[in-house]
């Protein structure tokens, strides 16, 4: 769950690895609608602004792809980093309050008895302070309020279904005879997805639905129609005999 379409951007930018400064539009942008039909697909409410933004992403994808009139005219993504950048510093602020916050409910104000009640607060003695065991007890109360309030357990769906990327890689080499798998691999960008494929292949020749060739080292893998006619029910539940 993101709390705006910024903070999924943020999300974009850092599993892609790029920078900041220079985002590279088109894979974000397919990226970002990619998600925002995972949360119609799941039935969760779209707000307006997410919706907005992946308008604005599209249209900065449509001004990219249009040459450049001036050398020195303006970037059309200079808004957008703008705008995540501000978005990132009070991200961090925020979560630095958050944390100071924690910090000071894990302490108690300390209340010291004198023998004299004049109503006057005694005066510490600054020098006296051991400031290597202040550090050790206050690293303790984080590490106790640690062990007491561990992080929620975040359990995300699961996108990809193996046995779907079966049946569609299995129907694909039926259909075409021969299907060029790292061809297939590359032209995906989200790694779950690229997993799900590979573990469906894997299973596939398994069961030698499909049977898979190289002919030279780091060369192109071909899948071709294997030995074993399969159904859906076999790629489900059903094992080949070792004898066929």
């Amino acid at each position: 769950m993101f709390s705006g379409p910024l903070d999924l951007l943020l999300h974009l930018i850092r599993k892609n690895e790029v920078s900041i400064y220079d985002i590279p539009i088109f894979s974000i942008c397919d990226q970002f609608n990619a998600h925002l039909r995972s949360m119609q697909e799941l039935d969760l409410d779209v707000a307006g602004e997410f919706l907005w933004m992946a308008s604005w992403l599209l249209h900065l994808k449509s001004k990219m792809l249009l040459p450049t009139v001036a050398e020195g005219e303006e970037d059309p993504r200079d808004e957008l980093v703008e705008r995540l950048l501000a978005y990132r510093r009070v991200k961090e602020l925020a979560s630095f309050l958050y944390d100071t916050d924690t910090v000071r409910r894990c302490l108690w104000t300390p209340t010291l008895k004198t023998a004299f009640e004049t109503g006057e607060e005694p005066e510490l003695d600054w020098a006296d302070v051991d400031l290597r065991l202040l550090a050790e007890t206050y690293l303790s109360v984080m590490q106790r309020f640690a062990s007491a309030h561990p992080a929620p357990l975040q359990v995300l769906p699961l996108r990809y279904n193996v046995q779907q990327k079966m049946q569609d890689i299995y129907s694909r080499v039926l259909e075409d005879g021969l299907v060029p798998l790292l061809r297939h691999l590359h032209s995906r960008s989200d790694p779950e997805e690229i997993a799900a494929v590979m573990v469906a292949t894997l299973e596939l020749v398994r069961l030698r639905g499909v049977f898979a060739e190289q002919r030279l080292a780091f060369a192109e893998i071909y899948l071709r129609p294997g030995d074993q006619k399969l159904t859906s029910n076999q790629m489900l539940h059903e094992e080949i005999p070792s004898d066929t």
